[in-house]
């Protein structure tokens, strides 16, 4: 075979199989579909294009490349020659890999030729200039050690159970006390440190869990006139999956993040695009992969996977990438993934490519199911409660009963057993949601394995006596008493001056602050107001009321499967290429008659479909908007709704016919 004689010859004369190759290795030259190949040529020699392509190289590419184009900057140099110039300074046994790394560049349209006469891209010369010799033989990515899969399994079961218990005990407090959004958006450092207090752990998990609640959908801006961070109406669905799906959303939120929520510090700044870097995702997903190349129960360390991937992809180096690294190992391993620095079975299944048919995926997620329920502790539906006015769960609680203790009680220490320290704000916050003294004895009695301790038994009274003797309203704000000592005592508390109240009835008081700043005074003066509705009766401020509405998924677009596309795009490609060609034998009109047959919608779809099968160009008749119908030579390329797209040979364009408006199909002469 003759030598190309420009890398557009050369692409032109590539089969379809390996041009459908080349743009799986560069997707980037997909977008949009090149109309010919001397288009595709263009933007495959662009120094951008090249760039992105150089990034996803390895060291020994990079070397391969450099010397090629050192070799082949006077002239064109056979394969050989260029193989044995740069396995020469790595020795006899670089020899197999040099020669695929040239075959994989010829693959990439980084060099093009044959074997006879090879040269590189305009563009290399200068990115690849200063790319060293690599070390060889190149780090060995599998030299993790194995450890039990069982105790991988468990702890990180255990950790992955935490995970789901600090998203829900965030959000259920959310739920009842919004944070703020600041006005340069984010959350306020004040709002981060009440959760960390809330959460019991440290500024980094404290910023994950936030991060990823958002990045899960869990949580958004409610968009009102004084806007808050709200629990989407997702998360009450979130809330009813089993454990294994709720967190594999958390996974799947976790994994498309583009910060770094484990580098957080008490003056950290969550919740804002500000931090987002796009190849964050990239560095996270690249080591994700390289995790699941090692054999279940083997860990690499922190440098070893450096080592790697500064083979693997060294132009992507740097501060970041080692940031990403670390960021990424600690992260996995709250969330769940990994145990001891190994992927777990579920964390295997999670973080690996989801397949597109859906009861392919079905399956996935029964398999995720069994490997987490075997690893994640199980729940329990019981507490133990103590005379110090504590109650210790021995074991994650079920979303009911945990969500009705965090009603109760507030949360004092996590562990293994979470313990809850219950008080009198607590009790009066159940209150609020709507129980009464008799449903919390119920469900205390219900779920405790010990006898419930007297003195919560006279707390609980005492509290439910109190709550509601004095009722708050919108004046500003008013007070309504039957015992009207209990109002005249308030009139004379200094600690409540600030208030400017006034009586205007023996039971009513009115003031000057608005009604939260009013409940908010007399409770700190030791007070047990409840809020009055308009019909006299008690507000009950249930968590659900505060929900906004989930946020539509950003980046998600309708582009076709890449197969489709690739294919699509290798047609195009074809279709370019004869239309720059001799037209004769093609544009001189329909094989018989002087005009294009009409023909019914059925035959018309079908001569389309076969076209399409076939590779071949049509001419169709085809009706412009006044009715006029013009015959014109086109080479389909898909068929799809009722829309036809086709290369249009007299306009040398990519576009789209609809299906209705084409009067007939005939083969060219």
């Amino acid at each position: 075979m003759s030598t190309p004689r420009s890398l557009a010859d050369d692409l032109r004369r590539r089969n379809d199989a390996e041009l459908e190759e080349l743009l799986r290795l560069r997707p980037d030259l997909l977008y949009p579909v090149p109309p010919d190949f001397t288009a595709l040529t263009s933007r495959a020699t662009a120094g951008p294009s090249v760039s992105r392509c150089l990034d996803t190289l390895d060291s020994l590419h990079l070397h391969v490349l450099r010397t090629a184009a050192d070799l082949t900057s006077d002239g064109a140099r056979g394969a050989d020659e260029i193989i044995d110039a740069a396995g020469r300074p790595l020795g006899p046994d670089a020899q197999a890999a040099v020669s695929a790394s040239v075959a994989d560049l010829v693959a990439r349209a980084l060099l093009w030729g044959n074997d006879d006469a090879l040269r590189s891209v305009a563009a290399v010369a200068e990115l690849v200039r200063e790319a060293p010799v690599p070390a060889w033989p190149a780090p060995d990515a599998s030299r993790g050690t194995p450890q039990p899969t069982t105790d991988i399994d468990r702890h990180a079961g255990l950790r992955a159970r935490e995970s789901l218990a600090l998203t829900r005990d965030l959000l259920e407090a959310w739920s009842v006390q919004p944070p703020t959004v600041l006005r340069t958006g984010g959350l306020a450092l004040r709002d981060l440190a009440a959760a960390r207090a809330l959460l019991h752990e440290d500024w980094s998990r404290t910023a994950l869990t936030i991060e990823v609640a958002q990045a899960t959908r869990l949580v958004a801006d409610d968009g009102e006139e004084q806007p808050a961070w709200v629990p989407t109406d997702r998360f009450d669905t979130w809330l009813e999956l089993a454990s294994a799906q709720a967190w594999v959303e958390i996974v799947d939120g976790w994994v498309s993040l583009p910060r770094l929520p484990s580098l957080a510090d008490a003056k950290a700044r969550l919740l804002t695009s500000d931090n987002d870097h796009r190849r964050i995702v990239q560095h996270r997903r690249v080591l994700l992969d390289l995790l699941l190349e090692q054999e279940p129960g083997a860990a690499l360390t922190f440098d070893e996977i450096l080592a790697v991937l500064d083979h693997r992809r060294p132009r992507q180096g740097g501060r970041l990438r080692e940031q990403v690294v670390g960021a990424t190992l600690r992260e996995a391993d709250d969330l769940g993934l990994l145990g001891f620095g190994a992927l777990s079975t579920a964390g295997r299944l999670a973080v690996q490519a989801r397949p597109t048919d859906a009861r392919e995926r079905a399956m996935l997620l029964t398999q995720i199911t069994v490997a987490l329920a075997s690893a994640m502790p199980a729940d329990v539906d019981h507490v133990l409660i103590q005379g110090d006015l504590t109650i210790t769960a021995p074991g994650p609680l079920t979303a009911l009963i945990a969500r009705r203790i965090g009603l109760l009680a507030d949360i004092e220490s996590r562990g293994h057993a979470t313990v809850y320290r219950v008080s009198d704000a607590s009790i009066r916050r159940a209150l609020d949601a709507g129980f009464d003294a008799e449903a919390i004895h119920a469900f205390l009695r219900e779920v405790s394995r010990t006898p419930v301790p007297q003195p919560l038994t006279y707390l609980i009274d005492d509290a439910a006596r109190r709550h509601g003797t004095v009722r708050v309203g919108a004046a500003l704000a008013y007070l309504r008493s039957d015992t009207p000592d209990t109002l005249t005592a308030m009139l004379e508390d200094r600690r409540l001056a600030a208030l400017g109240l006034h009586r205007i009835a023996p039971t009513v008081l009115v003031g000057q602050a608005p009604v939260s700043e009013m409940i908010a005074s007399l409770r700190a003066a030791g007070y047990a107001p409840a809020v009055e509705a308009a019909d006299g009766g008690i507000v009950i401020r249930r968590p659900q009321d505060h929900r906004t509405r989930t946020p539509a998924v950003k980046g998600v677009t309708s582009r076709r499967s890449e197969a489709t596309l690739v294919s699509a795009a290798v047609r195009t490609l074809r279709a370019g290429d004869r239309a720059q060609g001799p037209r004769a034998s093609t544009v001189t009109g329909p094989a018989s008659s002087e005009a294009v047959p009409r023909l019914q919608s059925s035959a018309i779809v079908a001569a389309l479909r076969q076209s399409i099968a076939e590779t071949r160009p049509v001419w169709l008749g085809y009706a412009d908007t006044d009715g006029t119908v013009a015959d014109q030579v086109v080479d389909p390329i898909r068929l799809s709704a009722g829309v036809l797209t086709a290369f249009d040979h007299r306009t040398s364009t990519v576009r789209t016919f609809a299906v209705s408006r084409i009067t007939g199909i005939a083969d060219p002469l």
